[in-house]
């Protein structure tokens, strides 16, 4: 018989990141839209897959035209639009790269710091805090409850 000692405020730390990880992931997808400038190109649609308060990452499909902008070291804006008309621009630099496979299909994945030097990363900050505790204190609606209309 193993004497194995298991930590449950590890146990339950790992859980509620892996619960912020697919929130995040919602909300990356389905209300917020994430795009990096490029210097005389306009804007290129991105796909983020997580956030910190000193970085984040995001990916591409293998074959992207949208690759070409993206190199190691440099310096890039990106603009996380909570509306059609609004933005918040984040200075990032990217780290590194990795490729993998996500549903059967590769991407480029990135990682990136963040420029914490700049005015706008306090809100990022706030709303890195609020997805935070969004995904600590938020329930699934299993549709127990009726939606009456009137």
């Amino acid at each position: 018989m193993s004497s194995k000692v298991i930590d449950l405020g590890k146990a339950r730390d790992a859980k509620i990141e892996d619960k912020r990880r697919r929130y995040e992931r919602i909300i990356f997808k389905h209300i917020l839209g994430v795009y990096c400038v490029s210097e005389g190109k306009g804007l290129k649609a991105v796909e983020l897959i997580d956030v910190s308060e000193e970085g984040l990452s995001f990916q591409l499909p293998v074959g992207s035209k949208n690759l070409d902008d993206i190199n190691l070291n440099s310096e890039k804006v990106f603009r996380f639009y909570f509306s059609q008309e609004t933005f918040l621009p984040v200075n990032v630099k990217i780290q590194n790269s990795r490729e993998c496979i996500e549903s059967g299909q590769k991407y480029v994945r990135f990682g990136c710091l963040i420029d914490q030097s700049v005015q706008s990363y306090s809100t990022f900050k706030l709303f890195v805090q609020f997805l935070t505790k969004y995904s600590e204190t938020s329930q699934k609606d299993t549709g127990e409850l009726k939606f009456f209309y009137f």
